[in-house]
């Protein structure tokens, strides 16, 4: 049974807009794990988090950022998301075992140094009009090509539970899937996508694709260009 509160003077507060996958990560970790968290919406599509009131909070001036309340600030998804894990003893989402830790860590990695960047990359590029780049392309099949191998055996991409390497990749994956479907040369990313639909949780990222897609096809639709 997970703890329903961090214990702490007052409740965390998560900023940033669910059309990012880093703030999926987050919300979607403290959901299994129970942490109840107040959520304050940064519209990225409106520069919300280019305003002075983001940035004395993040000066990065980037989403998420997460306000523990215990006056200090945490500006990056993945920490935030080990940060929560380790506020609940004993959870399958960042294992204790230090194999297997150091196996979600390599992938929370990867996410965080080589998908999400090109996820950037690629939509960034798609949202300002143009083309989408054949080496990119390539770049992130191949990336998925690791991850099919991870799914080779099991369930999950560290094993036979679902981790944060689950909740870091999979928000990034989908979010990329709006420009740059799945194909028939990862059929194992495939049937693990499907399996996080079952997942309670996953209807928050469902909801943060569903903002992404809808303002991609507004962009389309209208002609418009935008700038990360």
């Amino acid at each position: 049974n997970y703890s329903k509160s961090i214990m702490s003077h007052e409740t965390p507060t998560l900023y940033g807009d669910e059309a990012s996958p880093p703030v999926r990560l987050v919300q979607m970790t403290a959901e299994v794990l129970g942490i109840k968290i107040n959520f304050k919406n940064v519209d990225l599509f409106s520069g919300e988090h280019k305003t002075d009131w983001y940035a004395k909070i993040n000066p990065i001036q980037k989403v998420p950022a997460f306000d523990t309340g215990k006056g200090f600030v945490i500006c990056e998804s993945h920490p935030i998301a080990m940060y929560l894990c380790r506020q609940v003893p004993n959870n399958d989402l960042y294992p204790a075992d230090t194999l297997l830790r150091a196996k979600v860590e390599e992938l929370m990695f990867f996410n965080a140094g080589s998908l999400f960047p090109l996820d950037a990359m690629m939509l960034s590029a798609y949202f300002a009009g143009q083309p989408l780049d054949q080496s990119n392309v390539e770049k992130w099949y191949k990336y998925l090509d690791f991850l099919e191998i991870q799914l080779q055996n099991n369930q999950w991409l560290a094993g036979d539970k679902m981790t944060l390497a689950d909740l870091a990749c999979a928000p990034t994956i989908c979010s990329v899937r709006i420009i740059l479907p799945l194909t028939d040369r990862h059929p194992k990313v495939a049937e693990w996508m499907k399996r996080l639909d079952d997942v309670p949780c996953f209807e928050i990222n469902k909801r943060g694709v569903k903002r992404l897609t809808g303002f991609a096809e507004k962009m389309k639709k209208n002609k418009l260009h935008w700038f990360f």
